[in-house]
């Protein structure tokens, strides 16, 4: 299957209400918050292309998205300013490395047999073990509640003054205020403007995916792909249903044997989607969707390109001034 690059729907603090998930909400208690903040700014700060380079045939002014390098570049900047800003009021905060562009994207369904024996479900079943390993997150345990909520404060801040309504999708909005909004407001200087094409842009693969699983092809050959499952032992009726029932008898603490359990299914969801034909309907579809969907958004995408383009100078100042 083509493999588009992960999107990341938003920073942390943003709440958005979609058709799949409705809205966004953080976990109970403030110290499951507080360990996913870090990579949750990580993400939201993610400028790796999730649909901004050019469609085929999408009417665009002609500018050219920045490079690999580049998105490199300005995702170190900007956690550069919040590190320099959180100093600023007194706490500390830990530099987060680029997300990495060579990740798997399953969002359909997983469809490779070798990572699938290797790595089972991996962080497809939505456990939050990844952020045990955030540095900031354990920083964060050393600190009271009240510096925790201060903490989180100052990085995030707080109302939701920034806003952009999805069509189709939602209305999502986070606060123009805090360390967060004044990097990007550093780089970018149109803060309004950058997040409202931000947004658009992460959320270019879920306009597309809308699409692609709306095809009758794809409903077609999501009905084989379950039937293939129902013989390995498992009655679901989509990729999804199949996680959840993996997710629900595999829990973490169970050892060994629900590492086992995991495997055989994320191996059968994969062999599945390779041998019922899935995974290349998925692959046909996804060529036929995405130019129309980034036609669509092209005003937003060429916005996105020239804001990018204009902070990339702005980035290399801010990484100079050690």
């Amino acid at each position: 299957m083509t493999r588009q690059p992960q999107h990341h729907p938003g920073p942390p603090g943003e709440a958005t209400r979609t058709r799949d998930s409705g809205t966004r909400r953080h976990g109970p208690t403030l110290t499951r918050i507080a360990a996913g903040i870090a990579l949750s700014v990580m993400a939201a700060w993610a400028v790796v292309s999730t649909g901004t380079g050019a469609a085929v045939n999408a009417p665009t002014s002609g500018g050219r998205p920045v490079d690999a390098t580049d998105d490199e570049l300005l995702h170190r900047a900007s956690e550069r300013l919040i590190a320099r800003c959180m100093a600023r009021h007194g706490f500390t905060y830990t530099e987060q490395p680029p997300p990495s562009s060579a990740g798997q994207d399953f969002r359909y369904v997983l469809d490779d047999v070798g990572w699938a024996r290797e790595h089972g479900y991996g962080a497809l079943l939505g456990r939050p073990g990844a952020w045990d390993q955030d540095a900031n997150s354990v920083n964060l345990e050393k600190l009271s509640t009240d510096r925790q909520r201060d903490w989180q404060r100052t990085l995030l801040g707080s109302g939701r003054e920034l806003t952009v309504d999805l069509p189709d999708l939602g209305r999502m909005s986070a606060p123009d205020n805090g360390c967060t909004a004044d990097a990007r407001l550093t780089l970018y200087r149109d803060l309004a403007g950058w997040y409202r094409v931000r947004r658009i842009a992460d959320h270019v693969g879920s306009y597309v995916a809308g699409k692609v699983t709306g095809a009758p092809e794809y409903r077609t050959g999501l009905s084989v792909w379950a039937s293939c499952v129902r013989q390995r032992g498992y009655a679901a009726s989509s990729p999804r249903e199949l996680r959840e029932i993996v997710a629900a008898e595999t829990p973490e603490s169970v050892g060994e044997q629900a590492r086992e359990r995991e495997v055989d299914a994320a191996e059968a969801e994969a062999e599945c989607a390779t041998s019922s034909g899935l995974s290349q309907t998925i692959d046909a579809l996804e060529r036929r969707y995405r130019p129309e969907i980034e036609r669509r958004f092209a005003r937003e995408l060429d916005a996105l390109r020239s804001l990018e383009r204009e902070a990339v100078p702005r980035a290399r100042k801010t990484l100079a001034n050690a």
